[in-house]
């Protein structure tokens, strides 16, 4: 093989490593915790337009975690539909543009009666908390 292809062949090999490595997102981890008062079981079922996670019962203080890579249009969504006794609600659990900066690796959330709270790295708390979508219908598919 003649240097000018082996250059050229290296130069490429370069150039696709370099940009596989800008175009793939890191996968993002998500960790919901039930933090509702008086014992209460909350029932969650996420997904995006591609997944489904299933319903999942989670008991006070209990945890539950997903992960995926985000789409290279950075328009990825995950909403959940979280239900407790005498309540049922649905929240954007990931887009791409409120939470990549605050959760690049792992977005950790809060479940509470008033809304959900995504721990801050910054503050050391979950204090981003967020108000209930109005209706499943204003943000999903």
């Amino acid at each position: 093989m003649s240097p000018f292809i082996r250059l050229a062949y290296l130069l490429l090999l370069l150039l696709k490593t370099t940009c596989d490595a800008l175009l793939v997102p890191p996968r993002v981890h998500m960790k919901v915790s039930n933090n509702l008062e008086n014992g209460l079981v909350l029932t969650t079922r996420c997904q995006s337009r591609n997944d489904d996670l299933g319903v999942i019962s989670l008991p006070k203080g209990g945890t539950f975690g997903f992960s995926f890579i985000p789409n290279i249009w950075t328009t990825t969504l995950f909403f959940c539909r979280m239900e407790w006794k005498g309540a049922s609600h649905y929240f954007d659990i990931y887009i791409y543009f409120r939470d990549y900066v605050h959760c690049r690796h792992t977005c950790w959330w809060s479940v509470k009666e008033e809304g959900p709270c995504l721990y801050d790295n910054d503050s050391g708390k979950y204090d981003l908390c967020y108000p209930w979508n109005k209706s499943q219908n204003n943000s999903h598919p």
